[in-house]
């Protein structure tokens, strides 16, 4: 599903609306940037709901690559939290806050397929990478001048083994949240059903190994000298998304 399909289907769309002006230009392979969601936060606004610093592997107009390595900086809303498991924070309760952070799992490479509604996340601990996959249902990401926008949108996809092998298998993960969601307003019932929608084609696309079989995924093995990098100045600011030349490294 690509941004063509979004201009079709109900989905939430506050990154778009967020920046109306000419995207920033592509950050050079090497430089630091910062992927974040964004969404609107009851009494607050557009705000940064998570944030994740990486290093650029690839940026043009077919695809864009960032690796996040093992200790690299975060961030996440603070606050009483609810929903299943309790891991999503109540935006009633929320006072601003951050809580800073590092990447503390394995390293993982991020692939965006420009205009796509989903990134495919591989995790890789140094030596080869493991068999677990995960597409994350997002908004297209979008240039800014520190990196890029997107706005997770709570439906997640897994996968476990080998593209094309009988151990392949693939299915949708926190559907509970994003009903939870729903019935706190977050998404309304169409945006909801657009979400699963994109969610469904990620399943089809997975299991028929289209999204996975078809990536060199030997390009995108982290440098053995690449290492940890740290949330940039400004990662809370929305005002500065466009810039006028390439990011240096």
């Amino acid at each position: 599903m690509t941004h063509n399909d979004v201009d079709q289907t109900p989905l939430p769309d506050a990154v778009r609306a967020l920046h109306r002006g000419p995207e920033a230009l592509p950050h050079r392979v090497g430089s630091s940037v910062v992927l974040r969601s964004i969404r609107p936060v009851e009494g607050h606004g557009p705000r940064v709901g998570f944030a994740v610093s990486g290093v650029v592997l690839r940026d043009d107009d077919e695809a864009i690559v960032v690796a996040s390595i093992s200790g690299s900086g975060k961030a996440a809303r603070t606050g009483a939290r609810g929903g299943p498991r309790g891991r999503n924070v109540l935006d009633s309760e929320w006072d601003g806050s951050y809580d800073l952070g590092v990447w503390d799992g394995e390293t993982v490479v991020r692939v965006h397929r420009r205009g796509q509604c989903w990134s495919i996340w591989r995790f890789h601990d140094g030596h080869e990478w493991n068999l677990s996959w995960y597409g994350n249902l997002e908004a297209p990401w979008t240039r800014t001048a520190i990196g890029y926008d997107t706005q997770d949108w709570t439906l997640d996809v897994v996968a476990e083994g080998l593209p094309g092998t009988a151990g392949w298998t693939v299915g949708l993960k926190d559907e509970d949240e994003l009903e939870w969601f729903t019935d706190q307003g977050v998404y309304s019932a169409e945006e909801a059903e657009g979400i699963r929608e994109v969610g469904l084609a990620l399943v089809d696309s997975l299991a028929r190994g289209g999204e996975a079989a078809d990536e060199d995924w030997g390009r995108w093995v982290p440098p053995r000298d690449l290492g940890p990098t740290p949330l940039p100045r400004g990662w809370r600011s929305l005002t500065e998304s466009v810039r006028t030349g390439p990011l240096t490294e």
